[in-house]
C-alpha cells in the first residue's frame, strides 16, 4: 500500500522572504536579527537606569550623613525602580509581538486571476499586461466599488492579485501588506493593518522609559 505524504503546511511552501518559528506560529521578517539590536538599545540604558536608582537607594544614609543634604528619601526611588522594570518587560513584550505576528499579509494567488467577462468594456482605469501564459491577458489596474465609491486597485505581478484598497507590496518581506505603512527596520517587520495596534501600545510603553531617562541625565 502507498505511503500517504502528508500535505505541507502554508508556511513551509511560502513564497515571500519570511523566517517561520515554533510550526509556523511565529512570523518575522527576512531582518529578523535587527530585533535583537532593539532589544539591546532598550534593556542596556534601562538596566543603568535601574543600577543607579539602587545605588542611590544603598548610598542615601552615608550621603546624607556625611554631606549633610537635602538628599530624595529611598522610599520614593522603589517605585520609580519598580514601574521601570514593568514598563521594561512590557517593552519587550510588544517588541516581541510586533514583530512575530502577522502585519496583515494578502495570500498570493498560485495562478494568475481570469479574465472578468466583463472587461471587455475599458475603463480609463484599465490597461492590459501580458500575464505568466501567453493566452492569458491581466488588467495591470482596474476599478472597484467600495461603500459606494469608485476605488482603483493595481495588479501585483509577484503575488498574481489585485491589491485591496490601501495595500502595497514590501520589496523586503515580498509579500503584498494589507494598509501597509512601512517596513520598520527595528522590529524587522512590516507595519500593517494587524500591527498598527501592537506598535501603538510599543510606543506607549517606551515613552515612559525614554522620559525617565533623560529626566535622570537632566
Amino acid at each position: 500500500m502507498p505511503k500517504k505524504h502528508k500535505p505541507k503546511r502554508l508556511y513551509q511552501v511560502w513564497k515571500g522572504n519570511n523566517r517561520f518559528f515554533c510550526s509556523g506560529r511565529l512570523i518575522f521578517g527576512p531582518d529578523v536579527a535587527s530585533l535583537l539590536i532593539s532589544t539591546l538599545l532598550i534593556v542596556v540604558p534601562t538596566i543603568m537606569f535601574c543600577y543607579q536608582i539602587t545605588a542611590k537607594i544603598h548610598n542615601h544614609d552615608k550621603l546624607h550623613d556625611e554631606v549633610k543634604i537635602n538628599a530624595q528619601h529611598p522610599v520614593l526611588q522603589f517605585p520609580v525602580l519598580i514601574v521601570t522594570i514593568i514598563a521594561l518587560i512590557s517593552d519587550l513584550y510588544f517588541l516581541f509581538m510586533t514583530s512575530s505576528q502577522d502585519p496583515g499579509i494578502v495570500l498570493r494567488n498560485a495562478r494568475p486571476p481570469e479574465v472578468d467577462e466583463a472587461s471587455d468594456i475599458l475603463t480609463p482605469s484599465m490597461e492590459w499586461i501580458n500575464g505568466q501564459t501567453p493566452c492569458m491577458r491581466v488588467l495591470r489596474a482596474k476599478d472597484v466599488i467600495v461603500n459606494g465609491f469608485a476605488i482603483k486597485v493595481k495588479y501585483c505581478d509577484t503575488c498574481m492579485l489585485y491589491r485591496p484598497p490601501r495595500a502595497s507590496h514590501c520589496s523586503i518581506c515580498n509579500n503584498c501588506v494589507q494598509k501597509f505603512d512601512h517596513h520598520c527596520p527595528w522590529v524587522g517587520q512590516c507595519i500593517g493593518l494587524r500591527s498598527y495596534s501592537l506598535v501603538y501600545r510599543w510606543a506607549d510603553h517606551i515613552s515612559p522609559l525614554l522620559n525617565r531617562h533623560k529626566s535622570d541625565n537632566l
